[in-house]
């Protein structure tokens, strides 16, 4: 089947169902739950799909179809906080596919609390463009870049005055995107290395200002918010908010991206 792109028209939504990735699921056995819960996903049996989806998941297989078509049917079987987590996951492996930035854009507009618009639409333009590059990505380009720089450098040795200007200016727009995708490429990995995300998965959690209910009670988050683990002390997570607010939160009620 092939992959559709999400309409979303005022009130409704179009959920699909991403081809399986047999090479990437590895074990026969896997491909085979993967294709059946399809099979109960276009049937409409939305819990036997989402569990056989889980149950993929909990044997340890990391894909980003699989993460995707769980999202969908934990959506219709109106589980807002694992759909917001399953997709989130698959865009941690995809960061660039639009079927799942459209139906994350969908999820965020129907859960409770919203996320802080940017006001600055440069600013926004430039993040949300940020966001859809991964580590394997800003590799690539900060690779190629730096050998055709290399490459128009060396050459332009062996030409006339012309055309030795024209390629010192090509070799310097290769050297600004080796300098900005390297940059890239750093922040990435700097981010995989220490950013820890999560998803509330209760209808509510409430924030204190310490890791306890005899402290202040600061905010209250909702199903499907995502927040940043700052760090963890017995039962409990500090997390900030998009927003910049920050709290302790019972580890229990969220889930790690």
């Amino acid at each position: 089947m092939r992959k559709h792109l999400l309409i979303v028209p005022l009130l409704v939504l179009l959920w699909v169902i991403k081809p399986a990735n047999v090479p990437a699921l590895n074990e026969m056995e896997s491909a085979s739950k993967y294709n059946e819960a399809g099979s109960l996903y276009r049937g409409g049996k939305f819990k036997e799909a989402l569990d056989l989806y889980e149950q993929l998941i909990g044997e340890g297989i990391v894909n980003p179809d699989l993460y995707y078509n769980a999202s969908n049917a934990a959506y219709r079987n109106g589980a807002l906080g694992k759909a917001i987590l399953y997709l989130r996951r698959s865009l941690k492996l995809a960061p660039s596919d639009e079927d799942a930035l459209t139906n994350l854009a969908f999820l965020n507009s129907i859960k409770q609390d919203k996320e802080p618009a940017n006001d600055n639409p440069v600013v926004a333009f430039i993040t949300g463009h940020y966001n859809t590059i991964n580590i394997n990505t800003a590799a690539l380009w900060s690779g190629i870049s730096f050998l055709l720089a290399m490459v128009f450098a060396t050459t332009m040795l062996f030409l006339g005055k012309l055309k030795r200007l024209t390629l010192i200016v090509v070799s310097a727009l290769c050297g600004l995107v080796f300098f900005v995708s390297t940059g890239i490429l750093v922040e990435k990995i700097h981010e995989r290395d220490t950013k820890v995300e999560a998803v509330i998965m209760v209808d509510n959690a409430n924030a204190y200002s310490g890791p306890g209910t005899d402290n202040t009670h600061i905010f209250t988050v909702h199903e499907g918010t995502t927040v940043t683990l700052e760090r963890s002390q017995d039962e409990w997570n500090l997390v900030r908010l998009m927003s910049g607010a920050g709290g302790w939160i019972k580890a229990e009620t969220m889930e790690r991206i």
